[in-house]
């Protein structure tokens, strides 16, 4: 199903520096966009009434897939250059702004996400101090096999905190955006239903997106 955007009525914080960055340099003009349509009470993931909005910011990726991939590309592509020592990374080409409707169920596993991303977090610190305290003692026997062991782990670590954070405020599943004025997302039925049941939605026929 598609999702009506617009660009972004005022800058959206803390973008100013991911424009300016050159390497490397983007391939298509960054946008921000916002949601231009109103949504329905509906949970887009579960199909269960909302019992709140979340604010989401998504963002696109100018990968060798398609210039405004979603996120999932890029964290490959971000596990890849960290296992590598690799700088090139994905730049964010495209961010997306929105109120997505979220049920209980959304709720309850975004709390579970955000409690295993801290979780994992205060681990990775944990083994940093034992790091520094051996080698502060200097213990020289114990520090490489504790270096070896926390350098590796530490950045698949920073991945899964990542992805687990991600996670947490994830609504629906986006496809590459090929107009600016469409998102493609994978969405619940009945929020797809209740979008085309609702009054307010009236999309012009010649907005009607072509299928990629």
């Amino acid at each position: 199903m598609t999702i009506r955007l617009r660009r972004c009525r005022d800058q959206l914080p803390n973008t100013r520096s991911l424009w300016m960055k050159k390497n490397p340099p983007l391939r298509v003009e960054p946008l921000e966009l916002e949601i231009a349509q109103p949504l329905p009470d509906v949970c887009p993931g579960h199909g269960r009434p909302a019992v709140s909005r979340s604010h989401v910011r998504a963002c696109f990726y100018d990968t060798d897939l398609h210039p405004r991939f979603h996120r999932a590309a890029a964290e490959r592509g971000i596990g890849k250059a960290l296992s590598t020592g690799s700088s090139e990374i994905a730049p964010v080409s495209t961010i997306l702004v929105g109120d997505w409707p979220v049920c209980d169920r959304c709720l309850r596993t975004a709390r579970r996400y955000r409690w295993l991303a801290r979780s994992l977090l205060l681990l990775m610190a944990v083994n940093l101090v034992a790091v520094v305290v051996v080698s502060v003692a200097n213990i020289d026997s114990l520090l490489p096999p504790l270096g070896l062991a926390l350098f590796p782990g530490s950045l698949l670590g920073l991945v899964v905190v990542v992805h687990l954070f991600n996670k947490s405020v994830q609504r629906v599943t986006y496809r590459p955006i090929y107009d600016e004025r469409f998102a493609f997302v994978q969405a619940h039925p009945r929020f797809r239903a209740a979008i085309e049941q609702d009054p307010r939605y009236r999309p012009p026929l010649d907005e009607e997106p072509v299928t990629p």
